[in-house]
Order: structure tokens, then C-alpha cells, then sequence
């Protein structure tokens, strides 16, 4: 198969969990045979190689050159890019067109894959679909059940402008953030399969109106990382409990309530370290830096963006993976990957980690945001080391990457076996 993946952006400029995803996924694909291209927004435009795969750059994407109003109007199109994405459906005819993400880049993009005969899918990565910041986050920093006829997207937008003083005028640009739900709504509507890594997200994706005969399960399987690292490293009696987070130092991951939590975690019963890429959101680090410097004895330590071999030994020397997360997650690589590893999980309870943690079985959840509560709860695993192991076994197996790579297949196979019957019946 010709398969063409899109992105918003991608490595090794962007390393977030699509980024990461949408690269194990395209280089498995190649490994069995089958030819993979990537489109992508960036700050450089132009054709390059990942590892052998050849990928389209366009200006464009999360953190590309072109500012907060284009990511907004991208909603809408963008005949570049849309030019440069035609020309390329014309060289390599692909298959199947596998969106991964379109903020920054163009909402046509689906109805062109169509038009040049490509099978299409969307993968439901976050809420782009209803919201223009992707991460359902108010512009007070609450979770967001959606757009309230377009007017609290406008509250959100003199937020994220910076100008407070347009609040007053949110009711004005209402019309328009409706206007944009009903084109990247189209545009989802468009695809012939929309895949949900989680039951969470395919439930809301629904009440915001996309097609439920289109919305399939697809879980994403979690690479190996047993054969990267060493046996688990197991806690001495008496030691202290020993925490992990992993992921993006942002706001939306819940760094800071880690970091808040150790003004009342003991550091001779809990020590927690806090891997992820510091100079991505510089002024937010900065900010846990003040928070660390308020505590004389902070258990918390910043260490910084870690290789994926570097991830595997911090997974097998901890005894529990915290997911703090203050957004809607729908489905956290990482917990899957802490599974793969034996480490309970404590997270937030909200969004799909209430759905991938099971309390009291394989993790503990508490309030999010609640960093009080997160130091209770990481004091009481600390000191009951009989309630490790309890979750400890309850951890299930994980579907592995592989397994998701056969599920992939099936995907494609059958979106292109519709999309030619289709065509033969069609006078």
C-alpha cells in the first residue's frame, strides 16, 4: 500500500506524543513493506528524509511561523497549502491518507484526499474537532465541556492573545467560532473512518455531532521498552517511594501540581523525578524552578528531556508513574507504558485517565488539580508497601504496537475495500 500520513508537525523539530506516534507508526509500516509518506507543518519549508521516509514541510502547524490568527483561520483553508498537498496526492497517488492532525495546516485537506481517490481516516488525538486550543481548557484554566454558542471561545481567545480587555467583545466573535465548528466538523465528517484511542473521546466526538457510524476503537498499543532496559530495580525496605512523571513539562500536564504536592511530601518517604523537554515552554519551567526554591527540602527533580532508552531506566527504577493531567486526556502513551513495565499509575481522575487507570486496582486517582490530595495519596502508597503490590498485580497486560500496527492494516485494507465498491456501484 501507498500510505500518506499527516501531521501538524513532526520530528525531530516536535517531539510530543502524535509526533512520536505518527514516526513509530509510519517506520513500522515501512518495516513491513509498505510505501509511507509524511505531510507536515514546520518553520522550514520543503522536502526531506526521516529515517528514510520522505517528508513534505509546509509552513505551517502548532508552532510554525505563521501566529495564533492562522492556526485559527486554518479552520477555514489555506490554498498554499492546500496547493502543495494536491501536488503531492498527484506524485504518490496514495491509498490511504491517514490524518493525524490539521491544526495550523488547512480543514480541505480530507475533501482533496478524496477527490485524487485516497481512502481517508482521522485519528481523534485531542478535541481540534470542537475546539480551536485543542485541549477543551477555559480561558480560566477550567475544563470545558465545548463551545457555548461560540461566545466562551471568544473569552479564550482574548486569553490567549493576551488582551484581557476584549473580553467584553466575546459575544461579537461568537458567529465565527460557530462558523468554524461547522467546517472542521465538516471536515471530519468528510473521512471515511474516525479513530478513537479511547472510549472517552469517541463518546464526546459524538455529542459534538461527528458521525457514530464512523467512529472506530482503535487503542495504540505500547512499543516494547522491556528489551531497552534492565530488570526492574526494586525498592529497598525503608526507602523512599520513588515517583516518576514523564511527558511535556506544560501547564495542561500538571507539572506544577506535582511540584506543589512536595511542600507536603516528606522527602525521606517520597522522591520524585520529573522527566520531559524544559525549554519548550521556557516561562512555564521557569515557574516550577520558583515553586521547587519555596520548599528547604523539595523532593521533586527536574532532569530534563529523556532518550528513549533513558525512559526505559527511569521506568524500571521507579515504583510509580504519577499523571497529573488537568485536560481531557484520551489516551496517554504513557500509562500504557508504565503498565508495560509493572508501575502502577496514579493520575487525575479526569477524562480517559479515569478510563485507563482503575482505581484501587492498578492505580489510584485523585481530584485533579488537588495537589494536597496528590501528596496524601503519594504519602499512603509510600507507606503501605503491601498496597504497591496489590496494584502492582493488578496490572493487565498491554496490547503491544504490533498488534496495533495488524489493527492499522485492517483499517486501511477495509476503508479501501469500501471505497472501491463504492466506485464500481456509483454510475
Amino acid at each position: 500500500m501507498r500510505i500518506l500520513q499527516v501531521i501538524h508537525q513532526f520530528l525531530p523539530e516536535y517531539t510530543g506524543g502524535t509526533e512520536q506516534y505518527t514516526a513509530d507508526l509510519a517506520r513500522r509500516l515501512r518495516e513491513r513493506g509498505h510505501e509511507v509518506a509524511v505531510f507536515t507543518g514546520g518553520s522550514d519549508a520543503g522536502e526531506r528524509q526521516w529515517e528514510g521516509i520522505p517528508i513534505t514541510v509546509v509552513l505551517g502547524g502548532l508552532r510554525g511561523p505563521r501566529g495564533q490568527l492562522s492556526l485559527f483561520s486554518s479552520a477555514f483553508g489555506h490554498r498554499g497549502i492546500e496547493g502543495a498537498f494536491a501536488s503531492l496526492l498527484q506524485a504518490l497517488r496514495p491509498d490511504v491518507v491517514h490524518f493525524q492532525h490539521l491544526l495550523g495546516l488547512s480543514s480541505r485537506l480530507p475533501r482533496l484526499a478524496r477527490k485524487f481517490g485516497a481512502a481517508t481516516c482521522f485519528t481523534l488525538h485531542d478535541y481540534w474537532f470542537m475546539c480551536p486550543k485543542s485541549q477543551l481548557i477555559d480561558h480560566t484554566g477550567a475544563p470545558c465541556s465545548g463551545p457555548v454558542l461560540g461566545i466562551n471561545c471568544g473569552w479564550c481567545a482574548a486569553e490567549r492573545l493576551g488582551k484581557p480587555q476584549l473580553l467584553w467583545g466575546a459575544p461579537l466573535a461568537a458567529p465565527l467560532f460557530m462558523l468554524r465548528q461547522q467546517r472542521v466538523k465538516r471536515a471530519f465528517s468528510e473521512v471515511d473512518a474516525l479513530l478513537a484511542p479511547s472510549q472517552f473521546v469517541a463518546d464526546f466526538a459524538v455529542r459534538a455531532g461527528l458521525p457514530r457510524d464512523k467512529i472506530e476503537r482503535v487503542d495504540f498499543g505500547i512499543p516494547s521498552l522491556a528489551g531497552q532496559s534492565p530488570a526492574p530495580v526494586q525498592r529497598a525496605p525503608g526507602a523512599p517511594l520513588r515517583a516518576l512523571f514523564l511527558g511535556a513539562v506544560s501547564w495542561s500536564k500538571g507539572a506544577h501540581v506535582l511540584v506543589q504536592a512536595g511542600q507536603w511530601l516528606n522527602a525521606a518517604e517520597v522522591q520524585v523525578d520529573i522527566f520531559g523537554d524544559l525549554a519548550s515552554y521556557p516561562d512555564y519551567s521557569n515557574e516550577l524552578d520558583e515553586l521547587m526554591e519555596k520548599s528547604s527540602t523539595p523532593p521533586i527533580h527536574l532532569r530534563g528531556q529523556a532518550s528513549r532508552e533513558e525512559v526505559a531506566q527511569a521506568l524500571a527504577s521507579s515504583d510509580v508513574l504519577v499523571a497529573p493531567s488537568l485536560w481531557y486526556e484520551n489516551a496517554p502513551l504513557v500509562i500504557g507504558e508504565a503498565f508495560s513495565m509493572g508501575l502502577p499509575v496514579i493520575a487525575s481522575n479526569i477524562g480517559a485517565l479515569a478510563e485507563k487507570v482503575r482505581h484501587g486496582v492498578d492505580g489510584l486517582l485523585f481530584p485533579a488539580g488537588d495537589a494536597k490530595a496528590l501528596a496524601a495519596t503519594l504519602t499512603k502508597l509510600a507507606r503501605d508497601p503491601v498496597l504497591l503490590q496489590t496494584l502492582r498485580a493488578g496490572i493487565q497486560n498491554t496490547a503491544t504496537r504490533e498488534q496495533h500496527i495488524d489493527r492499522m492494516l485492517e483499517v486501511y485494507k477495509s476503508l479501501i475495500a469500501k471505497q472501491s465498491h463504492e466506485e464500481q456501484v456509483s454510475p
